[in-house]
């Protein structure tokens, strides 16, 4: 690689085919306009040192690398390179407030690894999935699609997993709750209830994968006014999973209330952060604003 590097990529917001989506069943993804830079400097110092503005500095030895902390999906990038650096200094820029997920951590692990290998991005998504299920345990896929090639995508895990192109929504807006339980957590208490009671819960992503489904093909055929059905349909196949809870069900109350609003769910795995609304912005609701760009890397003058 060149002395220096600067990769960013977009975050994400989920559409639907939520937790069903990690089980194989399709997805629909949209990029925003906030992104996650990360400029990568190989130095002669044994030690990979990473800055940013959400948490203090950190410096790990290069033979030493342990996947946890603030950065926890950088450090994990950096070791799946299996690179000789003689030693690395990152610098992390991010318009996403973390505490509201949005792809954050999808955004910096394509960051962090376009930024170590350059290339073309769709040959990053198999590493950069299976750094997320390392550190978290499970993941889909989906958000990094996302990230990779920005847009409104249909997403579906495989091997290869597969995404293509979407008509743009139209306008998206989020509701934040003020809270939000980490993905990797709420994913392992749904896989806990599972393990219960496999056969309903097998129905359950069965139904949700159907919903998902007709919704992506009605967008393909109808356009998205024709999809308020099956956005009203998967929240309540959300609930059944146990992911809602009373804050996110006011906020959908509050944007199904108001006028012209195609319909609004949960965006993202629940038990708090987002609400996604289509249509008219409901009160309090937030506009986003949707990245047709994928990841970008260039190299830098030293």
């Amino acid at each position: 690689m060149s002395a220096a590097r600067t990769a960013s990529a977009p975050g994400s917001i989920m559409i639907t085919g939520e937790h069903a989506v990690v089980y194989g069943h399709p997805a629909i993804v949209a990029a925003i306009a906030q992104r996650i830079t990360v400029r990568l400097r190989e130095v002669d110092s044994g030690t990979l040192a990473i800055t940013s503005e959400i948490a203090p500095p950190q410096t790990v030895a290069l033979d030493a690398l342990v996947a946890e902390g603030p950065y926890r999906f950088v450090i994990a990038a950096v070791a799946r390179c299996g690179m000789a650096f003689a030693g690395l200094e990152i610098d992390i820029r991010s318009d996403i407030d973390p505490t509201l997920g949005l792809g954050s951590s999808a955004a910096v692990t394509v960051a962090t690894l376009a930024a170590l290998r350059g290339g073309a991005p769709d040959t990053l998504h198999a590493d950069a999935l299976a750094i997320i299920r390392d550190v978290q345990g499970r993941g889909s896929g989906a958000d990094l699609a996302a990230s990779l090639r920005g847009g409104c995508l249909a997403y579906e895990i495989g091997d290869p997993a597969t995404f293509s192109a979407l008509p743009p929504p139209p306008t998206l807006s989020l509701f934040n709750v003020g809270y939000k339980t980490p993905t990797g957590e709420v994913l392992a208490r749904v896989a806990a209830a599972q393990a219960e009671d496999p056969a309903r819960y097998d129905a359950l992503y069965a139904q949700m994968g159907a919903r998902a489904a007709e919704m992506i093909a009605r967008v393909r055929k109808d356009g998205w006014n024709a999809v308020s059905d099956d956005i009203a349909r998967y929240q309540d196949l959300m609930a059944d999973l146990g992911v809602s809870d009373a804050q996110l069900d006011a906020a959908i109350a509050t944007a199904r209330d108001t006028e012209g609003v195609i319909g609004a769910k949960i965006s993202g795995s629940g038990l708090g952060d987002c609400v996604v609304a289509l249509g008219p912005v409901p009160s309090g609701f937030v506009p986003v604003t949707l990245d047709q760009k994928g990841v970008e890397v260039h190299d830098d003058a030293d």
